[in-house]
């Protein structure tokens, strides 16, 4: 889907030229134009993103959907050491 950025550093710039563009191009009626969306631009500035699509351009053979099925394995967790026991045993508390 093409999309369409249209981005300055100055908002309300950004706003003008949409509210130029977007009506020229809705009254085409070859064209079908996406929701608007604004996006964060750096510094405060104005970025805005639409698609745009023709409605006599050839549809693409969409291929049929593949299936994919996957099992996870995983390798076995390395045996856990054991802290070396004394032979010794405790003393208890004095009481």
């Amino acid at each position: 889907m093409p999309q369409i950025r249209i981005m300055d550093d100055d908002p309300d710039y950004v706003e003008h030229i949409l509210s130029i563009l977007l009506p020229l191009l809705a009254a085409d009626p070859r064209l079908t134009v996406g929701t608007v969306t604004r996006l964060r631009h750096r510094e405060g500035g104005g970025r805005q993103v639409f698609t745009l699509l023709a409605i006599d351009y050839p549809p693409r053979a969409t291929p049929s959907p593949i299936h994919i099925t996957a099992e996870r394995v995983d390798p076995p967790p390395p045996p856990r050491r054991m802290a070396p026991r004394s032979r010794t045993r405790r003393e208890l508390p004095p009481a």
